[in-house]
């Protein structure tokens, strides 16, 4: 009994998803970040949209694709880093329905 239950807790500690204590939400003024991710990623916004509540989603990527960074900002609050990574590759739209 005692080697199954050591099992499970060796299982679910394994198992457990581990974030970081510090991490926490990437906030702040929109034009600092920015500002930011340009001159340390040489990113700068390639696509935008709103969203249904007035927020603003914002696609960052650096020239030739090695960084990207989806940025979500509040119509009269602080600007959050949603998502970043590498990598990033820009599809040609497919043109679908009569006459294609």
């Amino acid at each position: 009994m005692k080697r199954i239950f050591g099992i499970a807790c060796v299982a679910v500690l394994f198992l457990w998803p581990s974030v970081p204590i510090s991490a926490g939400p990437v906030c702040g003024d929109r034009a600092k970040v920015i500002a930011s991710l340009s001159d340390k990623y040489a990113e700068a916004p390639v696509a935008v949209g709103v969203t249904a509540n007035g927020g603003v989603i914002e696609v960052l990527t650096s020239p030739n694709g090695e960084s990207w960074t989806i940025l979500f900002s509040y119509p009269a609050g602080p600007s959050f880093l949603v998502a970043s990574g590498e990598a990033w590759q820009d599809i040609k739209p497919v043109l679908t329905g009569p006459g294609t």
